[in-house]
């Protein structure tokens, strides 16, 4: 190695010890060490200090077939959506469940890819933050230097989403969806006119809580609340996922479950 190698080496490794250790007038006041907190791999150095670190790879730990209000209320169906409800539960308790767009490789849609039972890698960038979700590769960008949807963004399955920190909580809202899909996997449905807003909180280094509202006023009779919880896994990685392969799920023409 030569002299200059040497030296720009000997220099960066200096540096590094410098920006990653406690300075030693933290030790001397008795300051606790900095937490472990994210995946510095996965969050841009421009991002300030003083924005939670979130980054990294998280395992679903609160994934079911409902999603609920969180206060343990009933979901507040306006009557065709009571009705739309009670349809799809009575059809798949007879063995004959109703289409279901996952099912059939659609992207599960917010807010029902918030609470799939599947890894989510978030990435924290000084104007985006990205979450990767395992399940059909899909993928959100939350803008987090917007404050709304350009005019005439077109309607989609992940809508748009734009982001802001209120002290120690990501606010996440989420608009222009679609409705081609439902809330969740037992078949809550959901209009057009849905919009979500998702509130992401360390409740400790290593647990990620989500609490995401629906207002969806032509499918709900009033706003509500449901959770999400994630752990963090940094020795995870978002695995391959091939809906179409050996899709067993998918429905027939007529929307009926296959049975081979």
């Amino acid at each position: 190695m030569d002299t200059r190698s040497s030296l720009f080496w000997g220099a960066a490794i200096g540096a590094l010890l410098v920006f990653s250790a406690p300075s030693q007038a933290q030790l001397r006041a008795g300051a606790p060490p900095p937490q472990a907190m994210g995946d510095l791999a996965r969050r841009d150095i421009r991002v300030p200090d003083s924005v939670p670190n979130i980054s990294g790879t998280w395992l679903s730990q609160s994934s079911n077939r409902s999603i609920m209000p969180m206060d343990g209320s009933p979901t507040p169906f306006l009557p065709w959506a009571r009705a739309f409800f009670d349809n799809r539960t009575a059809a798949e308790a007879r063995g004959e469940p109703l289409f279901d767009p996952n099912a059939n490789c659609l992207p599960s849609g917010v807010p029902r890819v918030v609470a799939v039972p599947y890894p989510l890698d978030i990435v924290q960038t000084p104007g985006l933050t990205m979450i990767a979700i395992e399940v059909m590769h899909n993928y959100r960008i939350i803008h987090m230097d917007r404050t709304e949807a350009p005019a005439g963004w077109p309607l989609s399955y992940l809508g748009y989403s734009v982001g802001h920190w209120e002290g120690d909580q990501l606010v996440v809202v989420t608009t222009h969806l679609n409705g081609y899909t439902q809330v969740d996997e037992e078949g809550r449905p959901k209009s057009s006119d849905m919009k979500v807003t998702e509130r992401y909180r360390k409740r400790a280094p290593d647990l990620l809580e989500v609490d995401f509202t629906i207002d969806d006023p032509r499918t709900y009779a009033h706003a509500w609340t449901a959770r999400a919880q994630f752990r963090w896994a940094p020795e995870a990685r978002l695995a391959e996922y091939v809906c179409e392969e050996n899709n067993r799920n998918k429905s027939d023409a007529a929307g009926k479950l296959r049975r081979n």
